[in-house]
């Protein structure tokens, strides 16, 4: 019997001290997971507070940048990059995009209906890409209002809601440019090639033949192939002032046709609006990525407009 209680003891004492051993493992591990939340959201934070002044050193560029002049061109001062800079526990880095040089996917929304001169423009986009012009089409459709497609090649909510994933059109202005991988035909892929063309701003606008790209360029004038488009481009360095040394550019290019001169002037414009900002934080070797969309109306009325995380 004495055996007995000694054996039922000795187990006893055993599962206590295993008990207890769980219990300190336990509590070691939610220690733990605390503590990395804690400095998860510290890190967050102070990357926070980092994207926020990088956005008031890209006012403060912009500001300095229109009392130079009020042309827009890669080389301005907006255009250095900020590199990678020491910071505690890491390093932030940024650089500024001319959203002029891109083409705003809601100028397609008109103001009775869509607008056919920018949808033939975003056609000749895409067939500079060497992508179908039919996304031109569903994109359309994506921005206006009526549920009826407006071409052979657009798409409405009968196109989307037999997906696996179903959803509807928007049937309005694109919120982000990102939206643009719902609209039919935009596959991964396509979504590579469009994605540094275009954007998605909260008004109409026209394109700075000075920050745009070779395609975009192209896509001004049918009578522009990849050849002159590339001449208009000079790797980066075009800075026409104004519509006559874009004309006389475009004469050069041996393009300029004068039937075509009001289409095109109504199209472009050399002092963009908007400019996104891009800061890249790294704190203790995690990254984060942040964008923010900045309006410039004069020296004044500089403002976030809009902000986001991770690329564009």
């Amino acid at each position: 019997m004495i055996r007995r209680a000694r054996g039922v003891a000795l187990l006893t004492a055993l599962l206590v001290v295993a008990l207890a051993g769980a219990l300190v493992a336990a509590l070691l591990d939610d220690g733990g997971i605390a503590l990395a939340r804690t400095a998860n959201v510290q890190r967050a934070a102070q990357a926070d507070a980092l994207a926020t002044g990088l956005e008031d050193w890209a006012i403060q560029l912009l500001r300095r940048d229109l009392a130079v002049d009020d042309v827009d061109a890669r080389g301005d001062l907006w255009a250095q990059p900020l590199p990678p800079t020491p910071v505690p526990g890491g390093r932030i880095g940024g650089r500024m995009r001319d959203l002029g040089g891109c083409f705003n996917l809601n100028n397609l929304a008109g103001p009775n209906g869509v607008d056919e001169v920018q949808l033939e423009l975003f056609r000749r986009l895409l067939g500079a890409l060497k992508l179908d012009p039919g996304i031109a089409d569903a994109a359309a459709d994506w921005v206006d209002a009526d549920l009826m497609p407006g071409a052979i090649r657009g798409a409405e909510d009968a196109n989307y809601l037999g997906l696996p994933r179903p959803y509807r059109a928007a049937n309005a202005r694109f919120a982000d440019v990102s939206e643009l991988r719902l609209v039919r035909g935009v596959d991964a892929a396509a979504w590579r090639a469009l994605a540094p063309h275009v954007c998605a701003l909260p008004e109409r606008t026209r394109i700075n033949p000075n920050t745009a790209t070779a395609s975009l360029l192209q896509a001004l004038s049918p009578r522009l192939d990849g050849g002159g488009a590339r001449r208009l481009f000079a790797d980066g360095g075009a800075r026409h002032r104004d519509f006559e040394a874009f004309r006389t550019a475009l004469e050069q290019a041996g393009v300029f046709d004068p039937a075509e001169q009001a289409a095109v002037e109504r199209l472009v414009v050399f002092s963009s609006p908007y400019f996104l900002a891009q800061a890249e934080v790294v704190l203790d070797g995690i990254p984060f990525s942040y964008t923010s969309v900045i309006e410039r109306r004069d020296a004044r009325r500089i403002a976030v407009v809009a902000r986001g995380r991770g690329l564009p």
